[in-house]
């Protein structure tokens, strides 16, 4: 059976949602999140998680036909519910999951062994589950590049400010200096292991200005995508983590010159008055092909 969505993961925006909520579920597939991730660990109360599991399945077929990817937020295996949980909603509407409180690359190595034991169990490819592991934690953090590369099945990571201050015994002070650091960190073992940087949420819902600050902040250290607590976020999100039409103009025409350049063994490039550099025209290429890849996405999703 295949896998939901054959192509590149587009993550600009991430929309998670309390699996127990079916109001908010409703709500979250009438969207333009480029993925919905129906959440089994902090959002649902204990007394909740049993129905939470069915509700998600339940929602997960009948969204089968909108063509969103499909995330589930699973309980750490440190709760005691991973295998409950996964017995239950590891479904192929289901394309994988967030795995919360990560400390080590043994958690997602040991999490793999059980999505490989469920596509047996439910004959699925081996592969169909992707992971997308939820950095929290200062063990995480400080093990972020062996996490990354802990298991062929992480496509990204995503950091969690708000467990990690918590166990930093931090706050958030000006200009999100501090969690900066741990960011940065994120993002750089994301980037060296070839997967995706997704940042964490801004968690004041209402301040549309303070959300562009901190997606500015965000690219700037590498990340392409975010979680979003409300839809509201989204179309700053979506339209600020998508190259702009000026920025994919002005990549295509660098690499035209740096192709013309090369074509008539002209070892130097410019554009308006810029040298465009081997990193610079390898930025230019990225750049582009993410273009494309968003461009294929949306087609796929029919905005």
């Amino acid at each position: 059976m295949a896998k939901p969505y054959p192509g590149r993961w587009i993550l600009r925006t991430l929309l998670f949602t309390a699996g127990h909520i079916d109001r908010y579920i409703e709500k979250a597939f009438a969207t333009d999140a480029d993925c919905i991730v129906l959440d089994l660990e902090d959002a649902v109360p204990e007394s909740k998680k049993a129905f939470a599991r069915d509700n998600i399945v339940e929602h997960a077929k009948r969204h089968r036909t909108t063509k969103y990817p499909i995330l589930v937020r699973i309980n750490p295996l440190e709760s005691g519910m991973t295998l409950l949980d996964l017995d239950r909603v590891a479904c192929q509407e289901i394309g994988g999951f967030v795995y919360p409180k990560a400390y080590c690359a043994a958690d997602v190595e040991a999490f793999d062994s059980q999505l490989t034991l469920k596509e047996k169990t439910l004959g699925l490819e081996h592969g169909h589950f992707e992971i997308i592991v939820l950095m929290e934690t200062p063990q995480a953090i400080l093990k972020a590049f062996e996490i990354a590369t802990a298991s062929s099945r992480v496509i990204g990571l995503l950091f969690g400010s708000e467990d990690f201050l918590t166990d930093m015994e931090g706050f958030h002070g000006p200009d999100g200096r501090s969690m900066l650091c741990a960011r940065h960190i994120v993002a750089m073992a994301a980037r060296a292991a070839g997967i995706a940087a997704i940042d964490t949420p801004y968690v004041q819902v209402h301040d549309i200005d303070g959300l562009k600050v901190h997606i500015q902040q965000a690219k700037e250290l590498g990340y392409e995508g975010m979680l979003v607590m409300t839809p509201r976020q989204i179309e700053v999100a979506r339209e600020m983590y998508t190259p702009a039409k000026n920025e994919v103009e002005e990549a295509r025409e660098m690499v035209k010159l740096a192709e013309e350049a090369a074509a008539a063994d002209r070892g130097i490039a410019v554009s308006k008055g810029v040298f465009i550099s081997p990193p610079t025209l390898k930025r230019q290429k990225r750049l582009l092909s993410r273009y494309e890849a968003i461009e294929a996405f949306e087609e796929y999703r029919g905005f």
